[in-house]
């Protein structure tokens, strides 16, 4: 988590300092592209970005089943995501943000299991749909000319609507259950490019899971190896306002 916190914060760092560049190179010749458009109390957009997932599994200290399941990982997988988003200002460089999306992507498990001397992997793999309510603070810096870099930090509360699928199969297909609610924290960046008829912004963040989304209720032997299931998601996304 912390790595991935500190490259978000270089590579802010880094784009702000080019982007002061450009700027100062471009800004005797150009003026600023709508000037006022960040004085509005209230702004909308949308925005598409593509994510990438990843479950972080923490396995129980003594294994009950050893002599069976030798070890098991989870891979991280692309999707994508499209929602609106709605922007109320509250100070000049503060604002307050809710983006609804929906987001697409999977969950993929494999588990390395020795049966009879033989060594096999077995796969359990999710659709993930999620209905997305992210909360979030922006925190502006000061406009650069045309640009103006920005850090974000939040809460979002998701709902896996694949679960609503998954209901439906039996259970003899399933390895382990996931739960279908999951809150996060967010954390990231923006960079903020006016043109003349509308404002882009590019942002970096990612999401850490706060609740352990494995499912008690559904208990096997892949489940009993499994002491908690938390879920980071990193986006890239590309709004419109």
């Amino acid at each position: 988590m912390r790595k991935k916190a500190v490259g978000i914060l270089i590579l802010w760092i880094v784009i702000c300092m080019a982007g002061v560049q450009i700027n100062i190179l471009y800004a005797q010749d150009t003026p600023e592209n709508i000037p006022h458009y960040d004085r509005k109390p209230i702004l909308f957009g949308w925005y598409v970005g593509g994510n990438t997932m990843y479950t972080n599994i923490t396995d129980k200290k003594i294994l009950p089943y050893n002599d069976s399941i030798m070890s098991f990982n989870a891979d991280s997988k692309i999707g994508g995501q499209i929602g609106l988003m709605a922007e109320a200002r509250i100070f000049s460089f503060l604002y307050l943000r809710f983006l609804p999306n929906i987001s697409f992507s999977d969950r993929s498990f494999s588990f390395l299991i020795k049966k009879d001397d033989i060594f096999h992997i077995t796969k359990q793999n999710f659709e993930v749909i999620y209905l997305d309510l992210p909360f979030e603070m922006k925190l502006n810096a000061k406009r650069w000319h045309n640009f103006r870099p920005n850090l974000i930090f939040g809460f979002k509360y998701d709902y896996d609507l694949g679960s609503i699928r998954r209901k439906k199969i039996g259970d003899n297909e399933f390895l382990f259950k996931i739960n279908e609610h999951e809150l996060f924290y967010t954390l990231g960046a923006g960079f903020e490019f006016y043109f003349p008829f509308f404002k882009m912004t590019i942002e970096l963040k990612s999401s850490f899971g706060l609740t352990d989304v494995l499912n008690r209720e559904y208990k096997t032997v892949y489940s009993d190896c499994i002491d908690k299931m938390k879920t980071q998601v990193f986006y890239l996304n590309i709004i419109i306002q």
